[in-house]
């Protein structure tokens, strides 16, 4: 992948990222996907490059953090931090900063030496902070994040990745929502993209024809990724069991029936 993404797929460093580590799958460079390069692109060059602020959201499913991952590993790969919090609170949040500085020991119980080296750490070069499933955290917990990137001191980028109302919790929070440069919001594929796309994202799926493929988006799939990934796993899963049956719609039919009903329409 270059500094200026194009229509061609970049390398493969994606294996721990592909949903179930779905063995054959190829990262594709979707529209979203190229627009999120170039979205990360401005946020860390911005502010003389000590970074600012961008929020991706929407449904899930759809390739957010997969797409936020992949970049950062070719634009920042030493300097990212990633947080996924299992709480909302400040204090999980600040444990995890911590932890993810690789700052001596455990998190000091006084709050606010904790807090002072976390700035410290964070004012010795250029990072990039993502925190994932934003949309969890709490009020206090959006603050500290707006906090920390307004000292002076410090030098990061703020790469908040959440479901759909993630975009309406900042809303909000004026005081953080006036300091996001880029928002972007994920869609599920098109009927045009899942043609394009599909075929090249997993070997089962090449050269199967358009009415099949657009059969189980509208069926299952819902132009999601991860459930485009599902789907394919346990295809794939059924035509290497004996005895080995060829790719068929009545397979296709056996492998939908094991899915969440609610997620797919009747067939």
């Amino acid at each position: 992948m270059t500094t200026a993404p194009t229509s061609q797929n970049p390398p493969d460093r994606s294996t721990n990222y592909h949903y179930l580590g779905l063995a054959g799958a190829h990262t594709i460079l979707t529209n979203a996907s190229q627009e999120t390069y170039a979205n990360l692109v401005t946020t860390l060059k911005a502010n003389g490059g000590n970074g600012a602020m961008m929020c991706v959201h929407g449904g899930v499913g759809l390739g957010k953090t997969f797409a936020v991952n992949l970049h950062l590993d070719e634009l920042a790969p030493h300097t990212t931090l990633r947080v996924k919090l299992s709480s909302a609170k400040l204090q999980a949040l600040r444990e995890a900063l911590y932890k993810k500085l690789d700052l001596p020991g455990e998190p000091p119980d006084r709050i606010t030496r904790c807090e002072n080296m976390i700035r410290a750490a964070l004012s010795e070069g250029p990072r990039v902070l993502v925190v994932d499933e934003a949309q969890w955290l709490d009020t206090r917990a959006f603050e500290f994040i707006r906090e920390l990137w307004d000292d002076e001191n410090t030098r990061f980028a703020v790469v908040l990745v959440g479901a759909e109302n993630c975009y309406q919790k900042i809303k909000k929070r004026p005081a953080l929502e006036s300091r996001i440069l880029l928002w972007q919001r994920y869609t599920p594929l098109t009927p045009t993209e899942v043609l394009t796309t599909i075929p090249q994202y997993h070997p089962i799926w090449t050269g199967r024809s358009a009415d099949d493929l657009l059969w189980i988006d509208d069926l299952a799939c819902h132009g999601n990724f991860r459930q485009w990934a599902r789907v394919t796993y346990l295809l794939q899963e059924a035509m290497d069991t004996p005895p080995y049956p060829a790719y068929s719609r009545d397979l296709v039919r056996a492998v939908f029936s094991r899915l969440d009903p609610t997620s797919r329409h009747a067939t």
